[in-house]
């Protein structure tokens, strides 16, 4: 009698544990959905992201190109500019240093900018400096 009892506690025990098994095994299975179904969002979240992010750097990109394309445009005109005009200015400055004028002498007699003027004796002093080393 009494191993008939203690067999019936042991079934009755393993149906209670099965039970709690099956309950946590649901519970683990829906919190499983759930992130399961928060990863795909935020994947799809962090695809959107990448999507926004890569169609504007290429717009910013095509903007870069299109406006390095102006700006090399604005040097060559530069260029062809002071290489009319700009080289008899900036030589005569530079014979005008060599004599002792000032950059007041350089603005009025060259017809440069103060900037320009202090630029050119700065690069004529440095110039000056280099050739006594050697």
């Amino acid at each position: 009698m009494e191993s008939q009892w203690l067999f019936n506690l042991l079934l009755i025990l393993q149906f209670v544990i099965l039970i709690a098994v099956t309950l946590w095994a649901f519970r683990l299975s829906g919190r499983l959905k759930d992130l399961t179904k928060r990863h795909i969002e935020t994947d799809l979240n962090q695809k959107k992201q990448v999507q926004v992010l890569a169609s504007g750097s290429i717009g910013m990109g095509r903007r870069l190109v299109a406006i390095e394309k102006k700006l090399n445009i604005a040097v060559e005109r530069q260029s062809e500019i002071l290489a009319k005009e700009g080289n008899v200015s900036y030589n005569r400055a530079m014979e005008l240093l060599g004599m002792g004028a000032t950059i007041d002498d350089l603005v009025s007699k060259c017809g440069l900018i103060r900037a320009e003027a202090e630029l050119i004796s700065l690069l004529k002093k440095e110039s000056s400096r280099n050739s006594d080393y050697h």
